[in-house]
C-alpha cells in the first residue's frame, strides 16, 4: 500500500496531463486560388536515345493518353528534378508500349520523364 501511497501524486499529475483541454484551432487561411491539376500529362519514360541520328525511344506509361500519340505531337522531357531536358516530337512508329520520337531540342536522357501539355479544354 505504501508505494501506491507514493506513486500517487504522480499518476495524478500524469492523469491530469492526459486531460488538459485542447488548444484554440487553428484557423488556415484558404488559398487564394483554388488548386487545379497540372496541364501535363505523363507519357512516359525515355527508354534510348541515339542523339548522331536523332531520336529517342519512350516507354510508354499504362495511362499514357492516347491524343499525345499522334504523330508530330510534341512531347517535353524533363529530369527527375522536373526541370526541362527537351522536346521531342511523335513519330508513327508505335509498338506495344514504344513510341518512337524525333529528338527535336535539348539533350534527352535515359530514365527521363516524357509529358504532354494537354490543350486547354473549353469553357
Amino acid at each position: 500500500m505504501s508505494l501506491l501511497r507514493a506513486a500517487l501524486p504522480g499518476l495524478l499529475l500524469f492523469a491530469a496531463g492526459c486531460i488538459a483541454p485542447p488548444g484554440a484551432p487553428v484557423a488556415s487561411a484558404p488559398p487564394a486560388e483554388p488548386l487545379a491539376p497540372s496541364p501535363r500529362l505523363v507519357v512516359g519514360r525515355v527508354l534510348a536515345v541515339d542523339a548522331s541520328r536523332g531520336f529517342a525511344f519512350v516507354e510508354l506509361a499504362a495511362d499514357a493518353p492516347r491524343s499525345a500519340l499522334a504523330p508530330g505531337t510534341p512531347l517535353v522531357v524533363r529530369r527527375p528534378d522536373l526541370t526541362p531536358a527537351g522536346t521531342l516530337r511523335t513519330s508513327a512508329f508505335l509498338r506495344g508500349r514504344t513510341l518512337g520520337t524525333r529528338v527535336a531540342s535539348g539533350a534527352p536522357r535515359i530514365g527521363d520523364e516524357v509529358v504532354w501539355a494537354a490543350p486547354d479544354a473549353p469553357e
